[in-house]
């Protein structure tokens, strides 16, 4: 769970679990934070990069470092949302063709926060008494 706390006159807090805190905050804020966008796109490369991270180690792949870069694309129209995202990792070294697909699908399949958003998930909200 994640707890978002907002104070007049302060930026957006979000807490997560951990009691870890950040900055959140419109992209074309003054603030210096992520926007809602930073975050989601933020979601999708670390769930991704644990996922690669655990294939590496299970295959034994001599791949020391890896970068992954995720761009959204919103959407015209309404209501508002996002058309997609590009996903590119790069890693430190040239794999075989067949080594780069099988970690491309695999992170793909294996990412939880990029199966919610390319199947949807209900988002539900109530007000708390």
């Amino acid at each position: 769970m994640v707890t978002l706390k907002k104070t007049t006159d302060q930026p957006h807090e979000i807490t997560n679990k951990k009691g870890v805190t950040t900055v959140a905050a419109a992209s074309e804020s003054e603030v210096d934070g992520y926007s809602p966008i930073d975050y989601l796109t933020s979601a999708v490369s670390i769930c991704m990069g644990l996922t690669l991270d655990a294939l590496i180690n299970r295959d034994g792949l001599p791949i020391k470092s890896y970068e992954i870069s995720v761009d959204a694309t919103k959407a015209e129209g309404r209501p508002s949302r996002l058309e997609k995202l590009d996903v590119e990792i790069t890693f430190d070294r040239k794999l075989e063709k067949d080594v780069q697909e099988k970690l491309i699908k695999s992170a793909k399949r294996g990412c939880t926060i990029g199966n919610t958003i390319e199947h949807g998930a209900a988002v539900n909200v109530t007000v708390k008494e």
